[in-house]
C-alpha cells in the first residue's frame, strides 16, 4: 500500500512524480509516456522606459525546464507579419538549465515591450514547437 509522497506500483505500470514536481504515468515497460518536453511560457515581463531591464537570474541554474528542450527570449506584443523579434535563444542542457541565458535583458526602446521567456519542444522534421499564437513552429537551427 502506498503512502503520501511515494510512488505506487500498479499492474498497468507505476505512478509517481517527475523531478520537476509534475505527476507522471509510467508504462509497464518503465517508459514515461508523459515525460516529453512541452511548449510553455516560463516567464513574462513588460519592458519600457521606466523598466528597461528584465532580471533573468531567477531562471538561471538547473531544473528550469525539461532537458533537451529549447528556450527563446522573444517579444510577443503584436503578431508581426513575418515573425516576432527574437532577442536570444538556446537549448536546455541535461540538468534542465537554460544554456547560454543571459543574466538580464535591457531594452533600447521606450514603448511597452511584452517579453516572454519561452520553452519549446522538439518535434519531428527537425522543428521546434513554441507556445503562443504566432510563429509556433520553427526550424531547429541551434
Amino acid at each position: 500500500m502506498g503512502t503520501p509522497g511515494m510512488a505506487v506500483l500498479r499492474p498497468s505500470g507505476m505512478r509517481g512524480l517527475h523531478p520537476n514536481g509534475m505527476a507522471v504515468l509510467f508504462n509497464p515497460d518503465g517508459t514515461c509516456a508523459t515525460c516529453c518536453p512541452r511548449a510553455l511560457v516560463l516567464a513574462s515581463y513588460v519592458t519600457n522606459a521606466e523598466h528597461p531591464v528584465w532580471d533573468l537570474t531567477p531562471y538561471q541554474g538547473p531544473g528550469m525546464a525539461e532537458p533537451w528542450s529549447y528556450w527563446r527570449l522573444i517579444e510577443v506584443g503584436t503578431c508581426y507579419p513575418n515573425e516576432y523579434p527574437w532577442y536570444d535563444a538556446g537549448y536546455v542542457n541535461q540538468t534542465g538549465q537554460l544554456y547560454g541565458l543571459q543574466t538580464y535583458f535591457e531594452t533600447p526602446y521606450f514603448y511597452n515591450g511584452y517579453m516572454e521567456l519561452q520553452i519549446g519542444r522538439p518535434i519531428p522534421g527537425d522543428r521546434i514547437e513554441w507556445p503562443g499564437l504566432c510563429q509556433t513552429i520553427t526550424r531547429r537551427s541551434m
